[in-house]
C-alpha cells in the first residue's frame, strides 16, 4: 500500500494513531473512485467508525480534508467539497 503524502503532514501529529490508520484504510478504498462510487464506501466508513468508537472532531475532519485537497485541481477540490458536505450531512442525521 502506498502511504499518501498527507499521512506524513505534521499538522495531523496530534490526531490519535487509530484514527489515522482508519483514514489511511479509507483513503486506500476510495482512491480513484468518483463521487458516486465513493459515497457508499464513506457511508460504510461512518458506520464502521461508530462501531470502533472512533469519533473525529469537526476540526480534525476539516484539517484532514484540507490537507488531502492540497495539490488537487479545482475540479477535484470541488468534487471533494461536495463529497465532504454529503458525508457531514450523513453524519449529522446518524447522531
Amino acid at each position: 500500500m502506498n502511504v499518501p503524502e498527507w499521512f506524513h503532514d505534521p499538522r495531523i501529529q496530534n490526531i490519535a494513531p487509530a484514527k489515522l490508520q482508519f483514514l489511511l484504510k479509507l483513503a486506500e478504498q476510495i482512491e480513484g473512485k468518483n463521487q458516486k462510487q465513493a459515497m457508499p464506501i464513506l457511508f460504510g466508513a461512518v458506520a464502521s467508525a461508530g462501531r470502533q468508537n472512533l469519533q473525529f472532531t469537526p476540526e480534525e475532519f476539516q484539517l484532514i480534508f484540507e490537507i488531502m485537497k492540497e495539490g488537487k485541481s479545482e475540479a477535484e477540490k470541488r468534487q471533494m467539497d461536495e463529497t465532504l458536505a454529503k458525508a457531514q450531512n450523513m453524519m449529522k442525521t446518524r447522531k
